[in-house]
């Protein structure tokens, strides 16, 4: 077709084609009247009325179009509407608005809930109507079962860990079954005793309340309608005291033997996975601590995870709920007026050992009978105009239990230089990082330095627990350099006499030549009379070790189960990659002579630092040193200490700190062996802490690790360094920078 406006060279202006739409009457009118009309034209076809499509009829479809419920159990419909400007629908049951109780409801969301009896007809129709436009409808059908067809039943949790004053909520996850459609029974008892523990049903729960003495239980649940379908669960009440120190126990040991619930056989990536995290302000470096059946006031009793950080907060959890609880936290009333925790590095903190805030950074210790928690807070003073170098303190503080708040001396105990001294404490220099010691009413805290060498002297204070009054001190090397005591945040050991055991860094000795100084040694501290060195290690090739800044004092002092077949036994690691097994009551002294002292074997593998402290088990000694694979040494029933490793090893390398194993068992059985893989804090970007657990009379035997379930399901906070795992009734706590992440058993 030409177009509308055809030029003839020939004539002074443009005459018009007119479309043949146009009357023939048009053509006579001037050629501005035949534009008009191809207007006219144009307008008529872009509004549909010539030649246009009707739109497409909206349409409603139901997903799922068919279901096949028990009678009372639920079915969610959603309605998939197209086509219409509106998508409310009007939901039905055999074409009644809602349903009725004898064919079943559904409500405004579409969840359709079967009547509590078959209907003579078993299959009903589910329709959802389109409210503006009602001949529009989608529909499903739905058939209603009798719960007498159920041929068993399945509960959750299947297994489960509780203390004597925590109650345990167990769910029939057979659809269309509710709690009250079952008989409850507990060990063959319906609704179980005083003695087993009781259980009865609240809502779609049934709730079981445990005994006071500790065991295993079975719960049953027995369907009314078909007597035949059983559901079970296993619950172990525990009496375990708690986690109350860092590794378990004053000798350090690291071993849980009251663990119910966790075994070989129950933890895989199945049935075990991180359940919730709590949030926290700063990074722990702290071990998480925890308290069964404590009175929060105002809330009643709760199991209790608790957590310092590096922002001086202590937080205190229920270390069950979901999501997560907080109860309390403390942070301002243990920093003083004006003052904040310490930013690092800065012009006297030079290193990146802790970063970037310094505040509580070695793991506290409880006093159940005193309900309080003993804690050590690092503070400088803001700095401001007057005054730009910041003054820095260490305090000690007493918090309660229950509120967090410090129960005696309020503004906390000021640890410096004690009177008479010619030595000084330095607070900008002294890392109070190894774990505090609670033995015999008496707090002990020990320090060393930020990582530089010969920056700091070792130091031990130790308080009374019941006043904060100082009761004594000791130095490790007065006068000269070094020996500062860090262990990897590891504490101070204590045995049953009350002597306190603890392994320093690399710095100045000379206690050979009857003068006092004490680097790169094992000591154990008589505490009869203030703190004095009652006798002690220190290996041959001291001078070497300090040279090489390979100082022995890079893990906690292990103290053995003492036996009438061996002698008191302590055991510990160096940077030189050296297991040291020592006799803790005739020690040797500098470069014994007598094998009966101290016996020292070199673990395998290139530059082997031992940045952890070892594991004592089952006559074994586990220990993964840095760069390293996770090993076990045999010892002897008279303590002697295999040469080499057994031939069973971790499959997998734990980074330049290697890592400080906890044990878990039910006595001597069912043990796993557990661990912090921190590779992920050694540079930027930081990556996830990875939990492991292993099967301790087969390290090759990974039960579990956090890493391999789907969609990062078990991924924790980003690592921390030198971290250990707490081990308590059923689950495992692991800090990180960020929070404290919860495993246990999923639902």
């Amino acid at each position: 077709m030409p177009s509308s406006l055809d030029w003839n060279p020939g004539e002074r202006q443009p005459r018009a084609i007119l479309p043949e739409s146009c009357d023939e009457h048009w053509r006579e009118f001037p050629c501005i009247l035949a534009v008009v009309c191809l207007l006219f034209s144009a307008m008529c076809t872009s509004c549909g009325v010539v030649g246009s499509d009707p739109p497409p009829p909206a349409t409603v479809a139901i997903t799922p179009n068919s279901a096949q419920p028990y009678t009372g159990g639920d079915v969610q419909f959603q309605a998939i509407v197209q086509n219409s400007s509106s998508s409310a629908v009007t939901w039905q049951v055999n074409q009644i608005p809602g349903g009725n109780t004898l064919f079943g409801t559904i409500n405004s969301t579409g969840n359709y809930s079967a009547p509590s009896q078959v209907p003579n007809t078993p299959t009903v129709t589910v329709s959802a109507v389109l409210k503006d436009n009602p001949s529009a409808s989608g529909s499903a059908l739905v058939t209603i079962q009798a719960l007498s067809g159920i041929q068993g039943l399945s509960l959750s949790p299947v297994l489960a860990s509780v203390t004597s004053t925590q109650s345990l909520q167990l769910r029939v996850v057979t659809p269309g079954v509710t709690a009250s459609d079952v008989n409850w029974a507990v060990d063959g008892i319906a609704n179980g005793n005083a003695a087993v523990g009781t259980i009865s049903p609240s809502g779609n729960f049934g709730v079981y309340s445990p005994p006071v003495t500790p065991g295993p239980h079975l719960v049953t649940a027995t369907l009314i309608a078909n007597p035949g379908a059983v559901g079970s669960a296993t619950v172990e009440v525990t009496d375990f005291t708690g986690a109350l120190t860092w590794r378990n126990d004053t000798s350090r040991s690291g071993a849980n033997s009251e663990e119910l619930a966790l075994a070989p056989l129950t933890v895989n990536s199945s049935t075990f996975g991180r359940l919730f995290h709590c949030p926290i302000d700063g990074y722990a470096y702290a071990q998480p601590l925890y308290v069964p059946n404590l009175k929060i006031p105002g809330s009643g009793p709760h199991n209790v995870i608790f957590v310092a950080t590096e922002n001086d907060s202590v937080f205190a959890f229920d270390a069950d709920t979901s999501p997560c609880v907080q109860l309390w936290q403390t942070h301002d009333s243990i920093i003083p007026p004006g003052s904040q925790p310490i930013q690092t590095p800065d012009l006297v903190i030079t290193t990146a050992s802790i970063t970037p805030l310094v505040g509580i950074t070695g793991t506290p210790v409880i006093d159940l009978a005193a309900s309080a928690l003993y804690v050590v807070a690092a503070t400088e003073t803001i700095p401001s105009a007057e005054a730009q170098q910041p003054i820095y303190s260490h305090r000690l503080y007493a918090l309660d239990l229950a509120t967090g708040q410090p129960k005696m001396q309020a503004a906390g105990v000021e640890i410096g230089t004690p009177a008479g001294q010619t030595s000084i404490f330095f607070p900008s220099l002294e890392n109070q990082r190894p774990a505090l010691l609670l033995d015999d009413g008496t707090v002990y805290i020990a320090f060393g330095s930020y990582g530089t060498p010969g920056d700091s002297l070792g130091w031990i204070f130790r308080y009374d627990s019941s006043t904060l009054l100082p009761t004594g001190f000791f130095e490790v090397s007065p006068n000269t350099f070094g020996g500062g005591i860090w262990q990897s945040g590891g504490g101070p050991s204590a045995d049953s006499n009350h002597d306190v055991f603890v392994v320093t860094g690399d710095g100045a000795f000379n206690a050979n030549r009857g003068l006092q100084s004490y680097s790169d040694s094992f000591l154990r501290l008589g505490t009869e009379a203030g703190l004095t060195v009652a006798d002690y290690f220190t290996p041959c090739d001291q001078s070497l070790l300090e040279s090489e800044g390979f100082d022995v004092g890079a893990g906690s002092p292990v103290l053995l189960p003492e036996s009438s077949s061996q002698p008191h036994l302590l055991i510990g690691g160096s940077k030189g990659g050296s297991l040291y097994v020592v006799n803790r009551d005739a020690m040797g002294g500098f470069c014994p002579n007598s094998s009966t002292s101290a016996q020292t074997v070199k673990v395998p593998g290139l530059n082997a630092m031992i940045l952890s402290t070892p594991l004592f088990w089952n006559n074994s000694v586990y220990v993964a040193p840095g760069n390293g694979n996770l090993m076990a040494f045999p010892m002897s029933t008279e303590g002697i200490l295999a040469a080499s490793p057994s031939a069973s090893q971790s499959p997998e390398m734990l980074g330049p700190q290697g890592a400080t194993p906890v044990i878990s068992a039910n006595g001597t059985s069912d043990a796993i062996l557990w661990l912090i893989d921190t590779s992920g804090a050694q540079a930027l970007p930081y990556s996830p802490a990875i939990l492991r657990a292993y099967d301790p009379n087969n390290l090759s035997n990974e039960i579990y690790n956090s890493t391999v379930a789907a969609s990062s399901r078990d991924q924790a906070g980003p690592a921390v360094k030198f971290t250990v795992p707490t081990v308590a009734n059923g689950k495992v706590y692991v800090g990180t920078q960020t929070e404290l992440d919860v495993y246990g058993f999923l639902q």
